[in-house]
């Protein structure tokens, strides 16, 4: 019995791998017609070959029946941008006060006649940024045509920034029919457009306000006196020159130096020597030195040994001051002193300055030789 179980187990051992190769088989029978599908792609590949190719770019129509499509329209072309002036006129249509600003300020800073005629209808600009912004861009451009629009915003407009801008475009504009009314703005509210005006006055050197400018000479306002001053001194103005040399005593040391520098450009040698007492070593450097080069101006001699004090000195203003004396009224001695700190100075702007008064030392006693 135990003979037939392990010759059983024998038998079943050794058919084992026939029972797995036969299976292997049956599964591989069963699985063939799988592959068919790859002969039945045939027909549909002998198709596509008996359809022409279509040559590279050409579209084959599948469809005879289809008409063929349409071109697609052509897109707009794109807008040039708008160049920057262009911009800013486009900015001065803005309901937006800020912006119409800008347009305004950049069209005022871009220096082109093209601008001033919008520029001139800006000045009615219900904003007051926007008017000032147009007075300054038409004194910059100094728009003559302007300037009756200016003279009525100098006396007329409610805000005082734009009423001293009009007084500032007015100088560069050097009208004198705007006399008048720069003569109105010297009682404005505004200091700030009081001293706009007298400054314009000055540098229009506009006579018929001679007389109202000499009366200011007598003002609380140190400001309105030094304008005053100044604008006389422009004008050279002979009638005011006994209340100009009378300024030299003033309280105010800038309206002092505005004095000085005033008679001194008058020439009027009756002021001589009220300048000498002010060359006495007492007084400030500046107002020494000033008058030091108000008698330069008076052709005399007298400041130089003053202005010789100064010509070493580390302050630039009263070197330059100093040194514009010794050019003006220097001696042989002078030009050799000034050669010999030439040569020996460091200072390449020193050197310049020193230069040009060695130039102009040499050319005027070579004139002198002349005569």
């Amino acid at each position: 019995m135990k003979m037939k179980k392990i010759t059983a187990i024998f038998l079943a051992l050794a058919m084992a791998p026939a029972l797995t190769l036969c299976a292997q088989t049956a599964q591989k029978k069963t699985a063939a017609p799988a592959k068919k599908p790859a002969s039945a792609a045939k027909p549909a590949a002998r198709a596509a070959a008996a359809k022409p190719v279509a040559k590279p770019g050409v579209a084959v129509s599948t469809s005879a029946a289809k008409p063929a499509a349409k071109p697609a329209a052509a897109a707009p072309e794109a807008a040039q941008p708008a160049t920057p002036f262009d911009e800013a006129v486009q900015k001065l249509k803005s309901a937006d006060p800020s912006v119409r600003r800008q347009g305004a300020a950049w069209l005022s800073q871009a220096r082109d006649p093209k601008a001033a005629p919008y520029l001139v209808k800006a000045l009615d600009d219900e904003s007051s940024w926007v008017r000032q912004s147009a007075a300054d861009g038409l004194g910059l451009l100094v728009w003559r045509a302007a300037s009756p629009k200016l003279a009525a915003m100098l006396t007329g407009d409610k805000d005082a920034a734009v009423r001293q801008q009009a007084a500032i475009s007015l100088s560069y504009l050097m009208d004198p029919a705007a006399g008048q009314a720069l003569m109105k703005a010297l009682n404005d509210e505004a200091p700030a457009v009081r001293y706009a005006a007298l400054h314009t006055l000055g540098a229009m050197r506009y006579q018929p306000a001679e007389d109202t400018l000499a009366g200011l000479l007598k003002s609380d306002d140190p400001n309105m006196r030094r304008g005053a001053i100044s604008a006389l001194g422009q004008m050279k103005s002979t009638k005011a020159t006994a209340a100009l040399t009378a300024a030299i005593s003033d309280g105010d040391v800038y309206a002092r130096l505005e004095a000085i520098k005033a008679v001194g450009d008058i020439g009027e040698a009756s002021a001589a020597p009220s300048l000498k007492k002010l060359l006495d070593k007492s007084q400030e450097p500046m107002i020494r030195v000033e008058a030091a080069l108000a008698l330069a101006k008076l052709g005399r001699d007298d400041g130089l040994v003053t202005a010789f004090e100064y010509v070493k000195s580390q302050d630039i203003g009263l070197k330059n001051q100093a040194l514009n004396v010794v050019g003006m009224v220097g001696d042989a001695h002078s030009l050799q002193y000034v050669e010999e700190m030439y040569a020996a100075e460091q200072d390449p702007t020193t050197k310049g300055m020193l230069d040009f008064t060695r130039q102009r030392l040499q050319a005027r006693l070579k004139q002198q030789q002349k005569k």
